[in-house]
């Protein structure tokens, strides 16, 4: 008895060190980052001031796709709300503390430090100003011209078309500049603002319209390189929207979330 009590305790030795090394290490939580400043209807918004709040009340297109995603594949995270700007700046840091954020547009500057899903949609790119949504007759739009925009947001997209020549914190700021008569153009996506508008997410009281450009513009999950295996929750979340295609599931989470925000579109 006491020679194969020895030999098991000899066995155990032999493997218990490749039992240590092979046991899976506890992770951090994945760094899941939104982009606070302004809303993004009907593709990410929320209620209320906190972050309490906020990771409360957080819902649209965008984000239930990304976090299911998540979810689908066991994957802990924890939501951290800032500006869009710091966002993009945390993402860029080895150290920083953001490991995936989603609504982003491509760019080569972006691609240094980034991995980008497939789409998680396009949406229409333009020009908004004050007048009646239903007129024919649209100003003339040059260099000249005093347009606003959003400091952090890319306008690559915009090709030779007019750039922003304010820059705004938020879209309500920028928003706020339009009405005030400081730029007589926003440049824009179309969609989150007409849809914010309508779900009293900005606050606006003049009547707008909008030149649209020919080219809608697609939008990402995007990973910092720095995060956890990058390349392996890109490929995750790709085969999960190829999978959701497939069942039917974004026609309804689609027809879920832009029936509030695309109501009264018919007249835009």
């Amino acid at each position: 008895m006491t020679n194969w009590i020895q030999a098991c305790i000899a066995i155990w030795l032999t493997i218990a060190p490749f039992q240590v090394w092979s046991a899976p290490a506890t992770s951090e939580p994945l760094n899941v980052c939104v982009g606070d400043g302004s809303p993004w209807p009907p593709y990410t918004y929320w209620q209320g001031e906190t972050r309490q709040q906020k990771a409360d009340t957080l819902t649209g297109y965008a984000t239930d796709l990304v976090l299911t995603a998540l979810e689908r594949n066991d994957i802990a995270y924890q939501l951290v709300f800032m500006p869009w700007a710091r966002v993009q700046h945390e993402l860029a840091r080895e150290s920083g503390r953001c490991d995936l954020t989603w609504d982003a547009s491509y760019k080569p500057a972006r691609a240094q430090y980034s991995r980008f899903t497939q789409p998680l949609y396009s949406i229409s790119l333009g020009y908004l100003y004050i007048g009646a949504p239903d007129t024919k007759a649209q100003p003339n739009l040059s260099a000249t011209q005093s347009i606003c925009g959003v400091n952090g947001y890319n306008y690559t997209a915009f090709d030779d078309n007019p750039k922003p020549r304010f820059e705004a914190n938020t879209l309500q700021q920028a928003l706020r500049m339009l009405e005030a008569g400081r730029c007589r153009f926003l440049a824009s996506e179309i969609e989150p603002i007409l849809g914010g508008i309508r779900l009293d997410l900005y606050q606006f009281s003049r009547d707008l319209a909008y030149i649209a450009l020919p080219n809608p513009k697609a939008f990402h999950a995007q990973v910092s390189r720095y995060a956890p295996q990058a390349n392996d929750l890109v490929a995750q979340i790709d085969a999960y929207l190829d999978s959701a295609a497939q069942r039917g599931e974004l026609q309804m989470l689609r027809a879920q979330y832009f029936q509030s925000v695309t109501s009264d579109s018919s007249s835009k």
